[in-house]
């Protein structure tokens, strides 16, 4: 379980920051960002020996967004939810947490506030590219995917001390015209 909650403090390091390709740069070309989408994948998380992999499936809106996460054979681990109201995590067996929005909810799962509200601006082309790390996190584009006549993220490969994470996106969905 520590280690999925590690998952998301990553993924929410990435939400504040730009997306740096290594080697060549693969920076999308300017389009106009999803609006509504819903992304399949995969992660895979390494911290010292341990190594975890997961499957994921984010279906976002402007007014909310729900990140389901699951074992590699699609068991439900734990969701996400972010609306109107506020923002949730939902556990099988464990108390919800609640908050006012995600940072909020980051701040009470992982003691400090993190910008996961931010990272669906990168996974939908909206979010500019920046070499920065953020927070000693290395932040590398290694893949994107046309979609529609747009150029989304596909791989997203992230590292800090003992930690690599890599965010596989294998499908993308969306009823937003191209």
């Amino acid at each position: 379980m520590r280690h999925w909650l590690a998952l998301l403090a990553a993924l929410g390091l990435t939400a504040c920051a730009g997306l740096t390709p290594t080697g060549e740069t693969l920076t999308p070309a300017p389009t106009t960002p999803l609006v509504h989408f819903v992304a399949d994948g995969r992660i895979s998380l390494r911290q010292g020996e341990r190594s975890d992999h997961l499957r994921f499936r984010w279906e976002h809106s402007p007014a909310s967004d729900t990140v389901l996460l699951m074992s590699p054979l699609g068991q439900g681990m734990a969701q996400l939810e972010r609306d109107a109201a506020g923002a949730r995590l939902v556990r099988p067996r464990q108390p919800l947490v609640i908050a006012t929005d995600l940072r909020e909810l980051a701040r009470q799962v992982f003691g400090t506030p993190l910008p996961l509200d931010r990272l669906a601006d990168h996974l939908r082309g909206a979010a500019p590219v920046t070499a920065n790390p953020v927070e000693g996190w290395q932040l590398r584009v290694t893949d994107t995917a046309p979609f529609r006549q747009r150029r989304l993220l596909r791989v997203l490969e992230i590292s800090r001390d003992d930690v690599e994470l890599k965010l596989i996106v294998d499908e993308w969905d969306s009823n937003d015209e191209p």
